[in-house]
């Protein structure tokens, strides 16, 4: 999937938001959810609904992607059959605990991108909300190449508290070590995109803005809304901002990379000792911002 800051949650079941919602929205991508917004007596109409609107979409700005159900809910399979087509970008694997689950959903997309004639390869999103699936972050991003994103969920009253016995603050203190694991091990498993949220308080955007530059600290490069008034301070915060750009330009054009690999390791900068490692951020930091549309 392209660069992601911000992935809208949008009930699958609600029609005439699914069906608007690549156009409503400035979300960098839009995860029409399956699971848990959905009710059991309401799942079968809501994946018709997906399947009838994804054919529809003209080029979305926003990347396509579906929470399916739990691969042990039973709802899986025929959540994959019903919604696997040309247009979807991802599915968004939620309460994994094993491998066995990262490869089920693997095997499924394959024989169904196979007999459906796809020339899509359909990307996973690992939504590990379970102690187990916590504890093998890293071998459930390693086991199948479809894994792009890592989500670490830290909204209140979430699977994820539930499944820790912790109890949640705005603060986020008690999410902190969960946070550094999962975007070492993500990062470790070669994935350079890491989601946090979502955010519930819907009218409270400053403690919306305070969780998502804390996860953004700890490595994380998008986040989860339920709400779109949310996108646009959220697509702000994980957007390299003005200054850090002009920071990181300034670094490149007065020093060559070349120069530091003839004899100095290390050059002296706006008062700070630079070497190879800060060249390579600074590039990776411009890169991004040009993947958002700013040209520095």
């Amino acid at each position: 999937m392209r660069p992601i800051r911000s992935l809208l949650y949008v009930p699958a079941n609600r029609q005439e938001w699914v069906v608007s919602a690549p156009t409503d929205y400035d979300a960098d991508g839009l995860i029409f959810d399956l699971e848990d917004a959905v009710p059991v007596d309401h799942k079968e109409d809501a994946r018709q609904i997906l399947a009838d609107a994804i054919p529809e979409y003209q080029n979305p700005e926003p990347a396509i992607t579906i929470r399916v159900n739990s691969p042990d809910s039973g709802l899986f399979e025929e959540d994959l059959k019903a919604v696997v087509q040309s247009g979807l970008d991802a599915i968004v694997l939620p309460k994994i605990s094993a491998v066995d689950d990262i490869r089920r959903a693997d095997h499924l997309l394959t024989y169904l991108e196979t007999i459906r004639d796809l020339d899509s390869h359909i990307e996973i999103v690992a939504h590990p909300e379970t102690a187990q699936g916590l504890r093998q972050a890293h071998d459930l991003c390693s086991i199948s190449d479809r894994v792009t994103m890592l989500v670490g969920a830290t909204s209140k009253g979430a699977d994820i508290e539930r499944a820790l016995g912790f109890d949640w603050t705005p603060e986020g203190r008690e999410k902190q070590y969960m946070l550094s694991k999962l975007a070492m091990d993500g990062r470790a498993a070669g994935l350079n995109q890491l989601c946090a949220g979502p955010w519930l308080d819907v009218d409270n955007i400053s403690g919306l803005r305070a969780e998502a530059r804390m996860a953004r600290q700890f490595g994380y490069t998008g986040y989860q809304l339920i709400h779109p008034s949310h996108i646009e301070p959220v697509n702000q915060i994980f957007t390299p901002d003005p200054e850090e750009i002009e920071q990181c330009q300034s670094l490149l054009e007065a020093i060559d990379e070349s120069e530091t690999t003839k004899g100095r390791g290390t050059l002296r900068h706006e008062g700070e000792m630079i070497d190879l490692a800060h060249i390579r951020r600074a590039k990776d930091l411009i890169d991004r911002a040009k993947a958002f549309g700013i040209d520095p």
